[in-house]
């Protein structure tokens, strides 16, 4: 989960882990393990901070920092907010339970801020997800099989990756894309190539045999013709053309 959002670029990359979803009473073993995990991975400072990339230009430390220094934002931090302008890093950053009505919740951060939302139980994650546009990924830890498939049927994304992040993206046997306002259309491999090719629809069939229900005048045989082939109802087909179907089924009001 660390790595899976401070390491591709200090979170700068559209599936980065943009929030945490944990039921509250784990909330605490999650927060420890990662400010361990960041320590082990990044330094203990921002001016000791180390395999991690610096914001990408002066526009986007402020923008980021702006997410940061909202005030419902900023009493929420438990670890980190640290900042060098001068060679603009940001401390990898955690907070818990920021305002849901903050920017920092309602935008992409793209940045090293990871807020953390707790439930009261996990399974509420599936409508926290349905509330809000369509992700882009969906990484859930979990070895609950029932809570697997719910997310796979009960949510929309591009992907979902359970007890890894962003692996997704370096299987190239896998398509990759979004849904929705998180983007279109597929790519890697095989499906690059169908993407950008063009299939063309091409039918042929013979001259004979000619289906006159096909054409005016309109009639009842027709009608029922129509909807008996539409329907791929062959039984109900065969009694109409030999003029039976009367005799075996009801009659049909018009």
């Amino acid at each position: 989960m660390a790595g899976g959002k401070w390491g591709p670029c200090a979170g700068q990359a559209c599936i980065g882990i943009d929030y945490v979803l944990v039921q509250h009473n784990f909330a605490p073993l999650l927060v420890e393990s990662l400010k361990h995990c960041i320590k082990r991975f990044y330094g203990e400072s921002v001016e000791s901070l180390q395999s991690i990339c610096r914001i990408v230009n002066k526009f986007h430390f402020d923008r980021v920092r702006k997410l940061l220094e909202e005030p419902g934002v900023a009493a929420s931090i438990v670890y980190g907010g640290s900042l060098d302008e001068e060679n603009l890093m940001i401390e990898p950053t955690i907070l818990l339970d920021p305002p849901l009505d903050a920017q920092i919740m309602t935008e992409e951060i793209f940045g090293p801020l990871l807020p953390i939302v707790t439930l009261d139980a996990i399974e509420e994650s599936i409508d926290f997800i349905n509330a809000r546009p369509k992700p882009l990924a969906i990484y859930a830890f979990t070895k609950n099989k029932k809570l697997k498939d719910r997310i796979l049927q009960e949510t929309s994304s591009g992907s979902v990756t359970f007890n890894d992040a962003m692996i997704q993206f370096i299987c190239d046997s896998l398509p990759f894309g979004g849904v929705g306002q998180s983007g279109f259309g597929r790519y890697h491999g095989k499906y690059s190539f169908d993407t950008f090719s063009h299939e063309k629809a091409v039918l042929h069939r013979s001259f004979f045999p000619e289906l006159e229900p096909r054409y005016p005048p309109w009639n009842d045989f027709k009608l029922e013709f129509i909807r008996l082939a539409y329907n791929l109802d062959y039984i109900g087909l065969l009694l109409l053309l030999l003029g039976l179907r009367r005799l075996f089924m009801p009659n049909r009001s018009r």
